[in-house]
């Protein structure tokens, strides 16, 4: 019997040492900055779902209720850096965390580091620093083949062709403004700190509007007409050509003068069969478009 409470108390005396040194671990990676403890209420079973939601997207939204995405978001936001600004460009998305069926806490999410080392999740009063691992262990799960390949490379490189284009036929050098704002179907895939690359691309005199209704000479509207992955045959300067397991992305892009009224129409084809996106740019719209 006393051999049975001998052991009993040496393995009570183990458990106590392995959980004061894990306490002692804690201790020091908040002192050193690796770790914070905002969100100890998450291990607490108190946080029931995180709804994460586009900004630029209403009906991009999903759900995560089950509790090793919650203790997955938990490990990420406790290793979040404190921070005392906030990055100045907008939100990508916003997180909800729920307790039962009532929003306890929001936060802001912008994907990608800050430069400037702005907190890039924030709350009203809290800023931090997060990795992206919550672009590669969290938000790409819910991306699919709907997502179009290499996203940026097609989009902002026809967009700024496009321009090219115009300038050419038209040949004026007036203010361009650079409407995305009603692009519903590639609105989900636009990230602030990539809109923030490509304004610093482009010429002075040409902006990314933040309205619709923002001033400029000559507005670029962009509208995303299709994209889909398979075989399929298009028509490229009257030859049809065939492509298999490829990517196609179809867009219509609208120049409209403000003084003038006159409007120029450009239609956007990229094809990706695995080694990068041709793109092809006609004022005249193809049968297949």
């Amino acid at each position: 019997m006393k051999r049975i409470n001998l052991v009993l108390v040496c393995l009570f005396l183990i458990i106590v040492t392995i959980l004061s040194g894990c306490n002692q671990i804690d201790k020091a990676q908040v002192k050193l900055g690796l770790k914070n403890n905002d969100f100890e209420y998450m291990k607490q079973n108190k946080v029931k779902k995180v709804v994460i939601q586009s900004t630029r997207d209403s009906g991009y939204k999903f759900t995560l209720n089950n509790s090793v995405a919650i203790s997955e978001i938990y490990d990420i936001l406790s290793s979040a850096k404190p921070v005392d600004t906030r990055s100045s460009l907008k939100p990508d998305y916003v997180f909800d965390l729920y307790e039962n069926d009532k929003v306890v806490h929001e936060f802001n999410y912008i994907v990608g580091l800050d430069k400037n080392d702005g907190g890039n999740l924030y709350s009203k009063d809290k800023n931090y620093i997060v990795t992206n691992r919550i672009d590669n262990e969290i938000l790409n799960q819910f991306n699919d083949d709907r997502t179009p390949k290499d996203f940026n490379k097609i989009y902002y490189t026809f967009i700024s062709q496009c321009i090219d284009k115009y300038r050419a036929s038209t040949k004026n050098n007036k203010s361009i403004g650079i409407d995305i704002n009603d692009d519903l179907d590639a609105l989900k895939y636009v990230f602030s700190s990539d809109l923030d690359d490509f304004q610093k691309s482009l010429p002075s005199n040409v902006k990314i509007l933040d309205k619709s209704d923002d001033p400029c000479d000559v507005k670029e509207t962009i509208t995303t007409e299709g994209y889909k992955r398979g075989n399929f045959t298009y028509t490229i300067s009257n030859v049809k050509n065939s492509y298999k397991n490829a990517y196609i992305y179809k867009s219509m892009v609208v120049f409209d003068d403000n003084t003038t009224k006159e409007e120029k129409k450009y239609y956007v084809v990229g094809i990706n069969e695995g080694s990068g996106w041709n793109i092809y740019i006609s004022d005249t719209k193809s049968s297949d478009f």
